[in-house]
């Protein structure tokens, strides 16, 4: 397991009994994730101690996934992306050459290694489509086409 870029979903727990709203992550409380109604909440990528997500870009967690998949999709194609959060107004900016990408998800900004987070939003996207109750089958197959 590669822990030099790790990618967690997050789904919005909105209690309704008073309790403040706050994130539930897929990867470290599924079976608690999976009550839980809705697309709303967050995507992390952190590479080494560095955030490379802001955790307040909350938005709709399968939107960001593919979001993240058209600006690797394209960064992979052009070497530079340029891509919308699904409702915020915040960008996803991949530019760079050889073995690293300059990496931009609102106003956070960091190099990274490629290698590292094309395998990071890879996993974490199949991770978050397989975790899901909806038929993903598309976005699973787009993340198979582009491994291969």
């Amino acid at each position: 397991m590669n822990t030099s870029l790790i990618a967690e979903s997050f789904i919005l727990n909105q209690a309704g009994n008073g309790a403040s709203a706050h994130l539930v992550s897929i990867q470290r409380d599924p079976d608690r994730a999976a009550l839980l109604r809705g697309t709303r909440g967050s995507v992390q990528l952190r590479y080494h101690s560095l955030q490379l997500i802001p955790v307040d870009l909350i938005d709709d967690v399968p939107g960001i996934w593919r979001a993240l998949l058209d600006a690797l999709e394209a960064f992979l194609a052009t070497g530079e992306a340029e891509v919308s959060y699904p409702t915020l107004e915040a960008t996803i900016l991949m530019t760079g050459g050889g073995s690293l990408t300059k990496f931009t998800a609102g106003k956070v900004r960091h190099i990274v290694e490629l290698d590292l987070l094309i395998d990071g939003i890879l996993s974490g996207a199949t991770e978050y489509f397989s975790f899901a109750r909806e038929d993903y089958g598309a976005d699973l197959a787009r993340i198979a086409a582009l491994r291969g």
